[in-house]
């Protein structure tokens, strides 16, 4: 790899054991960025979890300068979640240069209720 784009950079992901944001922490730490990926830490995320962190290792492995990843279990909705992400990032990693917002729900409801 020629080009580390968020070499020294620091970005927090919620949401990021799957599907997009899964795919936004892969890249970033490829990319030379190191990571904070929040999720909700529930036992049926464990498989996600630990799925992540490893393809995280062979990365590092692969790319000498490839970031690091480091995950935090908690509810973003809750504040002190949010405090905890952006302190752990701080705390590890000495800032924090991205936030992507990427947790979401998906609440099935009639339009008109």
């Amino acid at each position: 790899m020629s080009h580390y784009l968020l070499k020294f950079k620091t970005a927090a992901i919620t949401g990021a054991t799957t599907g997009i944001g899964r795919a936004i922490a892969l890249e970033y730490v490829r990319q030379g960025c190191n990571v904070v990926v929040n999720h909700l830490g529930l036992p049926s995320d464990l498989c996600h979890k630990t799925s992540l962190l490893s393809e995280a290792a062979v990365i590092k492995d692969k790319y000498h300068q490839a970031g690091r990843l480091i995950e935090i279990a908690g509810d973003i909705s809750k504040p002190d979640t949010g405090t905890e992400l952006v302190n752990v990032a701080v705390k590890s990693f000495g800032g924090l240069d991205i936030l992507v917002s990427n947790a979401g729900i998906c609440q099935f409801a009639k339009f008109l209720e």
